[in-house]
């Protein structure tokens, strides 16, 4: 217990060590009186950079009134210790058929409980099966949360979201260490934090955007999972209905103007943009200049020159936009347009011979004009510049191998009425659930989306700042199919269900 000081130590440092090392010999004697359990494990980051080679800490609980004194006095630490495995809680996957993705779940969380059950838990064996579990259900997300202390673990696949396993305290707070060290964040920060780490696991180098929010009872952590060799698909494979991939061709084809792209986070946004940037690249050759302006970059582009946004350091959208545009570029993306600097100065380029594709937070297609006109650009200057708005969402794709024919639930028609739908024409399927699927009904996802194309009567109604009902009437009178359209287009074709149309669009 006696602690390693340095010979250079100074003596209010000697003391002070000495004083833990004492501490920690009494706090050993009133938690084996109390019935703790004493357990080896290092003390804080901060601890080591202060005293040298970890020490010892006490991890027990009280269970006599001696106990509870020695807690009262700091002498006993409380944390899930090993005398609360028996009573850890355990996910058992219920809900999925047995299947290959109950098996990989099953076998993450034996895999994970392995490794923090040990008396120092090897915390880089744990994240590694955190990364290895979600690539095998290939998960989009994984989530780490406080809960009771402990940190829930939580995948998300094809939308849905599985609790895997908890995570102990003392633990978790190491992982969630570790995790912002390895994205090269503060680990000492208590603010919202956002980076991007790079690790290869089973031989597939894995690529993710970490996200920390302070919460209560620790942080939370998400962390967007990209594999490092995934290709960018084509165009015309991400599952846009034929028309609209044919107007999107069209529309990336033009010298110069503002495609505005829009949907709720997690619905694909990017990965349209980097297929309409790889399809710019196809039909054009070397004759055009690519840059990509982006917070954070999520792939790597080969066919264009990709600039990490970092505002902590001047390079803000704005800013970095303006130096872009003195570097001679034909096409530009930017991540997303968040302020009016950068509404203006986007609109602006798209009205000086660059073509700039860009995301906007907003409901619909026609919404898009109006979120770029509330952060301050004139209607005249929106009008010249923008050619398109594409609003999109992902639905879940139905399993082939189980789907059946149903009728349409009298709920689900009136909540369609209520999104114009006034007839249903054809036979529709539902989910049923079975081994293929993992009891879920679902296999996938798929796009769903309304492309709103500017034309003349479009750009008038934008310049004399229509209503957004008005200007949605008249792009649908001009050609624009809505969003539930789409949805019910994929439903009869039997990719999707009615219900599915209706959790995802209204």
């Amino acid at each position: 217990m006696t602690p390693n000081v340095s010979d250079g130590a100074t003596p209010w440092l000697v003391a002070a060590s000495a004083g833990v090392a004492a501490l920690g010999v009494a706090a050993s004697w009133f938690g084996a009186q109390a019935g703790a359990e004493v357990i080896p494990v290092p003390w804080s980051d901060l601890w080591d950079q202060a005293f040298g080679p970890p020490q010892w800490r006490v991890l027990g609980y009280a269970s006599t009134t001696l106990g509870a004194v020695a807690l009262l006095l700091g002498l006993v630490t409380v944390v899930k210790g090993r005398r609360a495995e028996s009573k850890r809680r355990r996910f058992d996957f219920a809900g999925l058929a047995d299947g290959s993705m109950r098996e990989a779940l099953l076998e993450v969380q034996a895999r994970l409980e392995q490794c923090l059950d040990q008396r120092e838990p090897d915390l880089v064996v744990a994240f590694d099966e955190l990364i290895r579990g979600a690539l095998k259900v290939e998960a989009s997300d994984l989530h780490l949360s406080p809960q009771g202390g402990d940190l829930l673990v939580t995948y998300r696949v094809h939308g849905t979201l599985y609790d895997v396993c908890l995570v102990p305290e003392h633990a978790g707070r190491r992982l969630a260490t570790r995790i912002k060290v390895l994205a090269r964040l503060d680990p000492y920060a208590r603010r919202p934090q956002d980076g991007r780490l790079q690790r290869e696991v089973s031989g597939s180098l894995v690529e993710a955007r970490v996200s920390t929010l302070p919460a209560e009872g620790g942080q939370r952590i998400v962390l967007r999972l990209v594999r490092g060799s995934r290709a960018v698909p084509e165009l015309g494979a991400l599952g846009f209905e034929p028309h609209i991939v044919a107007a999107l061709e069209e529309l990336l084809s033009k010298p110069q103007g503002l495609l505005l792209v829009t949907g709720p986070v997690g619905s694909g946004k990017t990965t349209t943009l980097y297929s309409a940037l790889q399809h710019i690249s196809q039909s054009r050759g070397r004759t055009t200049s690519l840059v990509t302006l982006e917070d954070p970059i999520e792939l790597q582009l080969p066919f264009a020159t990709q600039t990490q946004i970092n505002a902590q350091v001047g390079m803000s959208f704005a800013q970095t936009l303006r130096s872009v545009l003195r570097q001679d570029p034909n096409v530009l993306m930017l991540g997303e347009i968040r302020d009016p600097e950068t509404a203006e100065i986007a609109a602006q380029a798209g009205l000086t011979g660059h073509l700039l594709l860009t995301t906007v937070h907003a409901n619909t297609a026609v919404g898009t004009f109006a979120r770029i006109t509330e952060m301050g650009v004139e209607p005249f200057i929106l009008a010249s510049a923008a050619i398109g708005a594409l609003s999109q969402r992902l639905v879940r794709t139905l399993c082939t191998n189980c789907r059946k024919v149903a009728p349409p639930d009298v709920f689900i028609v009136e909540r369609l009425r209520r999104l114009g739908v006034e007839h249903l024409h054809g036979e529709y399927f539902e989910p049923v659930g079975c081994e293929f699927c993992e009891g879920q009904g679902f296999t996938g996802r798929t796009p769903i989306a309304e492309l709103l194309v500017v034309t003349p009567e479009i750009r008038q109604g934008i310049h004399e700042r229509l209503p957004g009902e008005q200007l949605h009437e008249l792009a649908v009178s001009r050609g624009m199919a809505p969003l539930v359209r789409s949805g019910l287009a994929c439903a009869q074709r039997g990719i999707t269900s009615l219900s599915e149309v209706v959790r995802v669009v209204g």
